[in-house]
């Protein structure tokens, strides 16, 4: 019985990294949805930006980590995604996703972009380039 509870104990605690934790936060400077998804277990901000294309949002990303003065290194252009690749100081490395998810039901687009700073992420890093990337929408 003794070794049932602590393989039983032992599971339940390995399985808490797996579950995820998402959290709502809040980003002031986008006006088109404030309110973004910070994921703790990928490290990731997921911010939405409803009316905007997805070139709008890529060329206000390069726009803003050159502000942030982050070095760029790269981007991946795909058919329904652009991801832009970045270091920020201490050779971070700053990776932010662009798409386009429709929805089902309704078809409406939305562009999302997803923000990961390092290999833990950082939440606060993370709104700085969300915040910089939602004013050059403006």
């Amino acid at each position: 019985m003794k070794k049932f509870l602590f393989l039983t104990a032992l599971f339940a605690f390995a399985a808490i990294p797996f579950t995820g934790c998402t959290t709502k936060t809040h980003v002031p400077e986008n006006a088109q949805s404030p309110i973004s998804d910070w994921n703790s277990v990928m490290g990731t901000l997921t911010i939405y930006y409803p009316q905007s294309s997805m070139e709008e949002v890529f060329n206000a990303t390069k726009k803003g980590l050159d502000e942030i003065k982050y070095f760029r290194t790269g981007e991946t252009p795909a058919k329904d995604r652009i991801s832009v690749f970045a270091r920020a100081v201490g050779d971070v490395k700053v990776t932010v996703d662009i798409a386009v998810r429709v929805d089902v039901k309704t078809k409406a687009k939305t562009t999302y972009a997803v923000i990961s700073y390092g290999t833990w992420g950082n939440l606060a890093e993370s709104q700085k380039i969300a915040g910089v990337i939602s004013k050059n929408l403006h």
